[in-house]
């Protein structure tokens, strides 16, 4: 938890001093905790499990802190951001990227409230091309309260991002990229730290983006759609590449490979139609 301090609030005190803050799926409140401490002026967590609030109400109460200066509220993230406006400086994604399908839900929202600044903590793939990995969920009793997925059939599926994946996704809502944490030089040379493996693997990341749209003004422009792809040029003298065509596979060894996904996703799988009437 220290070092996360260090990488995710100290080292964006510009920023926190006097700030107001939204914590997006707070947890226990330690990282609305955090942002007041390390300057902000007000923060407002979101969370949808009642239990956790509770904690984080009992755990300020405990420390002093000023009733005024913190707010949580209980219900469905998506839910919450569609139906109430907050007035914020800087917005806390911490840890819930990668526990969710509606990336594109979740970065509309935050582009409408229009934030200064957006600090992002995920968990992300390896991969270097701009790609998103279905990921089964492991603990989905857990991650069903949490994140909600009402179209689920017992396994909760969620995408997780690689980095340039993550910076087109951000770009497209209006966020650039100011900065990446160091994590590896931070860690280079030191003896494992619990909690903190991902980060030096490379398969976690702490973000810093920067809102291009300051406030929503008279005006402003809903976010552009995203230009469609441009087929391949032509070949000189006119005349179209051939396409390569698929390597062969026979019904049976495509019905297998299908079927096996959906059941794994679904628990269905295809069959043949009877041609009787």
């Amino acid at each position: 938890m220290n070092e996360r301090y260090e990488a995710l609030f100290a080292s964006n005190r510009d920023i926190l001093e006097g700030a107001r803050v939204l914590d997006l799926a707070s947890h226990d409140g330690r990282y609305s905790f955090a942002a007041l401490k390390t300057g902000a002026a007000h923060v407002t967590g979101v969370e949808v499990r009642q239990s956790l609030i509770d904690r984080a109400q009992e755990a300020f109460a405990f420390y002093g802190q000023d009733p005024a200066t913190y707010r949580f509220v209980c219900g469905d993230m998506f839910e919450v951001l569609a139906r109430e406006k907050f007035d914020v400086d800087v917005v806390l994604c911490f840890g819930f990227l990668y526990h969710t399908y509606r990336h594109t839900e979740l970065m509309y929202r935050l582009h409408n409230l229009a934030p200064r600044h957006l600090i992002v903590d995920t968990m992300v793939t390896r991969e270097t091309r701009r790609t998103l990995k279905v990921i089964r969920e492991r603990d989905v009793e857990d991650i069903r309260s949490a994140a909600q997925d009402a179209w689920a059939v017992r396994q909760v599926l969620v995408l997780r991002p690689s980095v340039p994946a993550l910076r087109m996704l951000l770009r497209s809502y209006g966020f650039e990229i100011e900065s990446m944490y160091d994590w590896k030089g931070r860690l280079n040379g030191r003896p494992p730290v619990p909690g903190v493996d991902g980060y030096a693997k490379g398969t976690r990341v702490s973000l810093r983006c920067r809102s291009r749209e300051p406030a929503i003004t008279p005006g402003w422009e809903r976010v552009a759609t995203l230009p469609t792809a441009v087929g391949p040029r032509p070949h000189k003298g006119g005349r179209k590449p051939s396409p390569t065509p698929p390597p062969a596979q026979s019904a049976g060894e495509w019905r297998e490979r299908v079927n096996k996904m959906l059941a794994k996703a679904t628990g269905y799988e295809l069959r043949r139609a009877s041609t009787k009437r």
